[in-house]
């Protein structure tokens, strides 16, 4: 999201100040098995066994502090809103209806209806409340105008992150890639790359797709919570 005047930030947006940990605490495993870190903790994999990027966080208590890298997201923030599905603004339950859990995703003008099923994304869910403010301030949906989507089952698909090999030197070594291909996720079943893979953001496949009108659904949730829905005849 841009800066309006609301001043509303994603708390897994990343701000100034958070720097990404030393890649020299960055290892190979013996016998060529991937990566792993020389002081590696428990919360340095997900439940998949993958490697996380580290990155350190601008806090204040349990306020995040720092000016927004609109750009850029926290890979802890963002892993953890995705794993537990929390919205990803406030880290509060998000909106979650019988047809299932609200996620945005950016308007594709050639894209129909149906064809939401199977999408997709690195984008954790959202409140209603914030859902309808990241469609009126991100300057990204603004632009592009914005679907939401009630998802049934988001499933855990893969990654997004930096592939690495074995470098000349016997030290990690990235793998470069171009264009969108350094943005595609890697799926957790190819367990060939995981290994050797950095995560910095978690995907989910949304499944149980249905599109939504986010007006009617905030009329909707305001109804219900102040008075019951009329009986149907």
């Amino acid at each position: 999201m841009n800066s309006a005047a609301t001043r509303l930030v994603p708390y897994i947006t990343a701000r100034h100040g958070e720097e990404a940990d030393s890649l020299s605490n960055l290892s190979l495993r013996p016998g060529g098995k991937g990566l792993f870190y020389l002081n590696e903790g428990p919360g340095d994999r997900d439940e998949r066994g993958v490697l996380w990027a580290r990155c350190s966080q601008s806090r204040y208590g349990n306020e995040i502090t720092g000016r927004p890298r609109w750009r850029d997201v926290h890979p802890s923030r963002q892993r953890e809103c995705m794993e537990d599905l929390r919205c990803q603004v406030c880290v509060q339950q998000p909106s979650r209806t019988a047809q299932g859990y609200l996620f945005l995703a950016t308007q594709q003008d050639d894209r129909p209806t149906d064809s939401w099923e199977g999408h997709l994304t690195a984008q954790p869910p959202l409140c209603l409340e914030h859902a309808k403010a990241a469609v009126e301030q991100c300057g990204h949906l603004v632009r592009a105008g914005a679907v939401a989507l009630r998802v049934r089952v988001p499933r855990l698909y893969g990654v997004i992150g930096v592939l690495y090999r074995t470098g000349s030197d016997g030290r990690p070594e990235t793998v470069e890639f171009d264009g969108e291909s350094a943005c595609t996720p890697l799926p957790y079943r190819n367990r060939r790359l995981t290994p050797w893979f950095l995560a910095s953001q978690l995907v989910r496949e949304l499944r149980g797709v249905t599109v939504v009108d986010l007006e009617e659904e905030a009329d909707r949730e305001a109804y219900g919570r102040d008075r019951p829905m009329p009986l149907r005849r």
